[in-house]
């Protein structure tokens, strides 16, 4: 594969990105409150590399509130292509590493481990499921 590679998104592991992002960007809010709308809302904005994370942080309090509405709704509205390359997928592997509170570096896996362990933390396991794939990707 090369890291023009893209990995389809379900809606369950696009709302579940969107969890972990509100972990850092704004932890009051739970992802399952959110309309699909605004889940892919909050992708679009978290997903901005042109934005700085209090400006991520600001975004999302206006897609909550409904303030600013029609300038969201237009962001999310074109095509939203919920295909990741690999190189993005890495990045949000890292991030719900980091969150669960692994030592571990996504650089290190090819890109088929990355998307199986990505699936693996989208696809509802428990704690201890989910520990038992995290450390046969890292441990072998």
């Amino acid at each position: 594969m090369t890291a023009g590679t893209a990995f389809a998104m379900t809606p369950e592991q696009l709302r579940d990105s969107v969890d972990a992002s509100l972990t850092e960007y704004a932890p009051e809010v739970e992802a399952e409150t959110l309309t699909d709308d605004q889940v892919r809302q909050v992708y679009v904005v978290v997903n901005d590399s042109g934005k700085s994370p209090a400006e991520k942080s600001g975004a999302i309090a206006e897609i909550i509130e409904g303030t600013n509405a029609e300038y969201y709704a237009d962001l999310a509205d074109g095509d939203i292509d919920l295909e990741l390359d690999v190189n993005n997928m890495r990045e949000i592997l890292q991030a719900k590493l980091d969150i669960g509170g692994y030592d571990h570096d996504v650089s290190e896996l090819s890109d088929e481990e990355v998307a199986s362990l990505a699936q693996a933390f989208n696809n509802g396991n428990t704690p201890a499921e989910i520990d038992a794939a995290v450390a046969s990707y890292f441990d072998s």
